[in-house]
């Protein structure tokens, strides 16, 4: 499908073939171009430019300037080996969360109606700790409203509503100061500071610290190594919050939801978690998490099923021919991934949950879904730079919970979709303790 002459906006079209996708991908060159939110990009490079001075990080950059920060960054963020470092914090983080379960379930064992800001509150004390070196406490039991975790939390949903307004609607605040821009560059201020704070401390702790020839270095202090100018690592940092909180955190819910609607899944996902993890309380390790396989193929199954990204796109760097079409340069392409992976043609039973069909021992049915109708993490030199660790977060929380719980959900779901396709029924999850 083609629309054009929209003001303001390069020609569309939105292909609804895996296989054109996968052309597309595969022929997105060396610098992949992908407008996103221009909003975000005005804020770093013009309103705040005595801050950032043109460091624009890899959500809003193109071109050669995206590819010099994503080089900078790359080696840090994909290296197995720096998840590996956090897979322990990350334990901890859910250990935490397990706690917090148990202590807000009413009598009938279910959280409360806003359990999904008890989920965002996880997602923000773990992304903190990979990417700050810090603990928040957002997990404690007297955290106060006011506090600073729990307003960081409410500045995320903010900024997200603010984006939103300014992206989908008319842009005004282009040419005049909006209600909706300024309250986005008060929240974008407040998160700015916010990493500046931390990583000026990362930076007296590094001075201090002795040289220990063996220690691995975190995310934070690999980032200040490769480049002393803490203007990468405060970008690099802003994109993880940004980015990964809702997202991960939301994934999650949506994971345990379909499992709670499937409890044969949940059951089989059980009995693997229990052939590695016979101890509830026993920490979850790398190893462990490499072994679990059906536990991958469910998150993956979940992000197919109800992905909180519906879409995604790229701009033609050359004149292309896709199904048969000539689509010039500079024609940007959407992909509907929530279309694409619900229809039949392309994932049959596409309406039941089936973990099953990414696993490569299970041909009958791995064999019939095309790889190319779901990419939660996008694909190639542009693919999500922070997958290593959403994935460690979610794997590690689900695997904790299913080992610790029966997860039931007996309300309707309703999702809604703005930035993110997220639900918006309240998250009353049923947690029954296994024996």
């Amino acid at each position: 499908m083609k629309i054009t002459g929209i003001p303001g906006l390069k020609n569309i079209v939105i292909v609804f073939d895996p296989d054109v996708i996968e052309k597309v991908y595969r022929n997105e060159g060396p610098w992949p171009i992908k407008e996103t939110a221009k909003s975000i990009t005005y804020y770093r490079l013009f309103t705040r430019k005595d801050i950032f001075q043109g460091v624009g990080g890899v959500l809003v950059t193109q071109g050669e300037t995206w590819q010099k920060f994503r080089s900078k960054v790359n080696p840090t963020m994909i290296q197995p080996r720096s998840t590996k470092l956090y897979v322990a914090p990350i334990d901890s983080v859910a250990n935490d969360f397990l706690k917090r379960i148990r202590l807000i379930r009413d009598e009938n064992l279910e959280m409360p109606d806003d359990f999904g800001n008890e989920l965002c509150k996880w997602g923000f004390e773990s992304i903190v700790y990979i990417a700050l070196d810090t603990r928040l406490g957002c997990l404690n039991a007297d955290l106060a409203p006011d506090s600073e975790p729990q307003k960081m939390i409410n500045y995320v949903e903010e900024q997200l509503e603010c984006v939103h307004k300014l992206e989908t609607k008319f842009p005004m605040w282009k040419y005049v100061s909006t209600p909706t821009w300024r309250k986005f560059v008060k929240v974008s201020d407040i998160f700015t500071e916010f990493s500046l704070k931390y990583i000026n401390q990362a930076m007296e702790r590094l001075k201090a610290m002795p040289e220990v020839p063996d220690r691995e270095l975190t995310v934070l202090e690999k980032l200040l190594i490769t480049d002393p100018d803490p203007k990468t690592a405060m970008t690099m940092v802003l994109d993880m919050m940004e980015a990964g909180i809702e997202t991960s955190s939301y994934s999650t819910a949506i994971g345990l939801y379909h499992l709670a609607n499937n409890p044969d899944k949940q059951q089989k996902l059980f009995e693997e978690i229990l052939r590695y993890l016979p101890d509830k309380d026993q920490p979850v390790t790398s190893e462990i998490l490499t072994e679990l396989k059906y536990l991958k193929a469910c998150i993956k199954e979940s992000m197919r099923v109800s992905p909180i990204v519906v879409g995604n796109h790229r701009e033609t760097f050359k004149d292309m021919v896709l199904a048969d079409y000539q689509v010039p340069k500079g024609t940007t392409v959407i992909m509907p991934f929530l279309m694409l992976s619900n229809l039949e043609q392309y994932c049959p039973e596409a309406a039941k949950f089936i973990p099953e069909r990414w696993l490569k021992t299970e041909p009958e049915h791995s064999k019939r879904t095309h790889p190319f109708v779901t990419m939660p993490f996008g694909f190639g030199p542009r693919m999500c730079l922070g997958r290593r660790f959403a994935e460690l977060e979610i794997e590690t929380l689900v695997t904790k919970i299913i080992r610790n719980f029966i997860v039931e959900y007996n309300h309707e779901m309703k999702f809604e979709s703005k930035l993110l396709r997220i639900p918006v029924s309240p998250l009353k999850f049923k947690m029954i303790d296994r024996e």
